[in-house]
């Protein structure tokens, strides 16, 4: 399971690049359009999911790479942000896409099993060294 949480903390560090290029492009169409009050505020909102992704993924992957205690509760909370991502789609107006974001969904579930699974424990009583 350690290889499992390694590359996983390595697809949340790659989700929370791509969601910082995605937020940079909102913000620059935003800033380079004249678009009226509803367009803003659904342009607001994603920037705002944008943000959320971005900081969940990002922690996630470093509390991981650094081995801090809180790296499982932050690896859960990124995980289940990637099942957000998969169930945004049915959210939006827009008619829902199967196809769309299904990695995201099984980086999710994956994530899921591999944080939540209880880490190994040396049995009480045993010796370590001999």
């Amino acid at each position: 399971m350690p290889f499992v949480k390694k590359v996983l903390s390595w697809v949340f560090a790659v989700t929370s690049l791509l969601y910082l290029e995605n937020f940079y492009r909102i913000i620059l169409y935003v800033i380079h359009r004249n678009y009226g009050p509803a367009v803003q505020h659904a342009l607001l909102l994603a920037s705002l999911f944008n943000v959320f992704v971005i900081a969940t993924s990002g922690m996630a992957w470093w509390n991981i790479w650094k081995e801090m205690s809180s790296a499982k509760w932050w690896a859960i909370a990124a995980s289940v942000m990637h099942i957000v991502i998969f169930l945004r789609q049915f959210v939006s107006p827009s008619q829902p896409v199967w196809g769309r974001h299904v990695g995201a969904l099984i980086i999710g579930i994956i994530g899921l099993i591999a944080f939540l699974w209880p880490a190994e424990q040396m049995p009480s009583g045993q010796p370590s060294g001999s």
